[in-house]
């Protein structure tokens, strides 16, 4: 409206449209047809200089009758073609203007729009019901939890029992072959069943999206477990929709209001709370909690298999010569003691076992970051007894019991060589019952030496007493009366 008034203010300067007009920078013509409307207005011919529900329509000059046909005609065609090998608009466009036609690829793009909203055929789904027992579903699902002050990733495995709607959900640090493993193995153990078809999306432990075919480590654990698992077809989520939904409702309900704890294990132990609430809380069109549907469903699964599947992982690496084996990303000890150069890694959920044969060399608790170090102080004993000038500094020092790092600045700084008979008291017994020991001396005044260490390790906590020994049965002889007769009688 201002713009409006400038163009009747300067006209009634100027009395003429071709001078409002170049002082303007607009068109004569407009400025002609907003004096009279304004005129108009103030004579009560009409009621507002701009309509309200105005509607500028300017028709195409480029987007002609031909070319919108021959847009047409290539989305037709494209509905034979496989759907990865269809025409794109943008693909339209280019073929358009290699045909001498002058024309933008925006143009092209709405025309390319407004044809699919009436035209494309629809998806159709087919809607399923599955009977009791016969079917469950998994997947995955990303949480970010802060563990004793440290935000960190969680993978969240998520079964779901689409007829009673049971759910069962586990935190990992990591989504391997062994994560997914061990998540079935608990679910199974939790509903005491197996479920006789299990759906996924296409992740890579399942199915192998190369050859087209089942993991076969993982077909080896189906066919232990007794179930048949069925992969989705690709971009296909509402296949198992009803798992797809429970993984972000378990995540909201479980640690949308809460998202710190102090450990691992207390997370699991909320979340554990939270799935007991959810599967107690009536399901809306079922008739039945699904903790009683479950009951219902059990009794039409498959029984549990009688032996434990062996989850685990086997693999070869080098010892470096920190006597350290990189496995995932992270660095664990071997003894110093062991000779050969290569080891054999068994990999558990859990744990890294370090195998020579039949026999354990070594085992820590398997790490879930990267660049982490797990160090045994007792597995570098034998070097610092050739190196102890190496223990001041050392990473492996730093990673053992506070107790123990401050015997050690405290009293052995300076002369580590006499740290070294403690070091063989760590290896007689462990660095745990070192650190328990120190902490009975110091909570009694006692100076940690290591004749004090020695006694405190190698005590024992009851005076033993040797058990009496008896026979099942020992033999009777039977009383001669006559005997006793005689000797009565004197």
């Amino acid at each position: 409206m201002a713009d409006i008034r400038r163009i009747v203010d300067l006209y009634e300067l100027r009395d003429s449209y071709k001078q409002v007009a170049r002082e303007l920078n607009i068109s004569k013509n407009t400025a002609k047809k907003y004096v009279r409307r304004v005129k108009d207005v103030q004579d009560g011919a009409t009621d507002e200089i701009l309509p309200k529900n105005r509607k500028i329509i300017q028709p195409s000059r480029v987007l002609t009758d031909t070319v919108r046909q021959k847009i047409h005609q290539y989305l037709e065609s494209n509905l034979g073609h496989p759907r990865k090998q269809r025409l794109t608009a943008k693909r339209i466009w280019e073929l358009l203007v290699r045909d001498g036609h002058k024309i933008g690829y925006t143009s092209v793009k709405d025309e390319v729009v407004r044809w699919k909203r009436t035209n494309s055929p629809r998806e159709v789904y087919i809607l399923q019901e599955p009977r009791v027992g016969q079917r469950a579903e998994f997947d995955w699902g990303e949480v970010i939890l802060c563990i004793d002050g440290m935000w960190l990733k969680f993978y969240l495995a998520v079964f779901v029992l689409p007829f009673s709607l049971y759910r069962f959900a586990r935190l990992y640090p990591r989504s391997t072959h062994l994560e997914v493993v061990q998540a079935h193995t608990e679910f199974f153990h939790e509903i005491s069943a197996v479920p006789e078809t299990i759906f996924y999306d296409r992740m890579a432990v399942v199915y192998d999206s190369r050859k087209q075919r089942l993991n076969e480590k993982f077909l080896e654990f189906s066919i232990h477990s007794g179930f048949r698992p069925c992969v989705c077809n690709p971009a296909s989520p509402h296949e198992k929709g009803t798992d797809e939904e429970s993984v972000g409702y378990i995540r909201r309900l479980a640690f949308g209001e809460r998202s710190s704890f102090a450990s691992i294990e207390e997370a699991m132990e909320w979340l554990s709370t939270c799935l007991a609430e959810i599967n107690a809380c009536p399901v809306y069109r079922r008739p039945n909690v699904p903790v009683q549907g479950l009951v219902q469903e059990r009794d039409l699964m498959h029984p549990l298999p009688t032996l434990e599947y062996e989850n685990y992982d086997l693999k070869r690496a080098t010892i470096s010569r920190y006597s350290l084996v990189k496995c995932e990303g992270n660095f664990y000890s071997v003894p110093d003691t062991y000779r050969p150069r290569q080891i054999t890694l068994k990999v558990l959920v859990d744990r890294i076992v370090f195998l020579d044969g039949n026999d354990i060399i070594a085992s820590h608790r398997r790490l879930s970051r990267k660049r982490e170090y797990s160090l045994d102080i007792t597995h570098y004993i034998k070097t610092f007894h050739r190196k102890p000038g190496a223990l001041a500094n050392s990473r492996v020092l730093a990673q053992v019991d506070g107790q123990i790092q401050d015997l050690f600045n405290r009293y052995y700084l300076d002369d580590p060589k006499k740290f070294l008979p403690i070091l063989d008291l760590m290896r007689e017994t462990s660095p745990e019952m070192l650190s328990g020991a120190l902490m009975i001396l110091k909570e009694q005044s006692i100076s940690p030496t290591y004749d004090t260490l020695r006694f405190f390790l190698h005590q024992t906590a009851e005076q033993k007493v040797e058990p009496l020994a008896f026979k099942e049965g020992f033999a009777v002889m039977e009383p001669d009366l006559y005997a006793f007769d005689q000797m009565m009688e004197g």
